[in-house]
């Protein structure tokens, strides 16, 4: 199994969650953030983690938290959980709009994972997976559209570093109430068309919890065999693997 791992967009949320219950199971790890205070909180939580306030999308950024991924013992592994949800219909969108969401969602993953490729032998790569790349959601087009160029990255990550020791996997979480899904949740109807689809979502209870979704992606990190790992897209909603990772065997939460 991995025993260091970079996870992006560990400031809040899945990231967050998922630092606290590797850590919990002694893997060292490296917290990536734009916000220097909720990192710094739970780093002071735990001598496996340290905090790394930095910005995945720039390259100066990503050299240095290359740098300190390479210092971590070896097998290593990076967890793509950072995003960014652009909201406003294509047609208004801004280039800068367009532009953001493919830094964050597309390119940092391609960069970052490229960058830290020969620190990875025997180790893993995870990225974060969602239904919006096949199901548009109306203000949300952008979103979906990068969330398709991330499916493709990994794919093809996956069958070029095949023969490479690098292990390429992506998990869907379903639907988590994070802070980004919060904040788009408080815009307005004519911006985000899709935002009564969501909230139908919260009222019948079909979200999960951040440490749930922890639960099931540090069990498909560390616990799931290699072979396994890459043959495999992860689904929380499967419930053919829930009776491994969900303690009792019960259906998690609402998954």
């Amino acid at each position: 199994m991995i025993k260091s791992i970079l996870i992006t967009g560990g400031g809040s949320g899945i990231g967050a969650a998922l630092a606290q219950a590797l850590a919990a199971r002694g893997c060292d790890v490296l917290l990536a953030g734009r916000r220097p205070a909720p990192l710094m909180a739970l780093a002071d939580h735990s001598s496996h983690i340290t905090a790394h306030p930095s910005d995945v999308t720039v390259a100066q950024d990503q050299d240095a938290l290359v740098a300190a991924l390479a210092t971590l013992p070896a097998p290593r592994g990076i967890f793509h959980g950072a995003g960014y949800f652009q909201l406003g219909k294509l047609d208004a969108l801004s280039a800068a709009d367009w532009t953001r969401s493919f830094e964050t969602n597309v390119t940092a993953r391609w960069a970052l994972s490229t960058k830290a490729a020969p620190h990875l032998r025997g180790g893993r790569v995870l990225f974060i997976g969602s239904d919006s790349a096949r199901n548009i959601r109306l203000g949300g087009a952008a979103y979906s559209i990068a969330q398709a160029a991330s499916e493709t990255l990994r794919r093809a990550l996956q069958a070029e570093w095949a023969g490479r020791n690098i292990a390429v996997s992506a998990f869907k979480p379903g639907l988590v109430d994070t802070d980004m899904v919060q904040g788009f949740l408080q815009v307005h109807q004519d911006e985000f068309p899709a935002k009564k689809d969501f909230e139908s979502y919260f009222d019948r209870g079909e979200f999960v919890t951040p440490q749930t979704v922890a639960q099931f992606a540090s069990w498909v990190l560390l616990d799931v065999s290699m072979e396994r790992f890459v043959q495999t897209e992860w689904d929380i909603r499967d419930p053919a693997h829930h009776p491994a990772w969900s303690g009792s065997g019960a259906k998690p939460d609402t998954v």
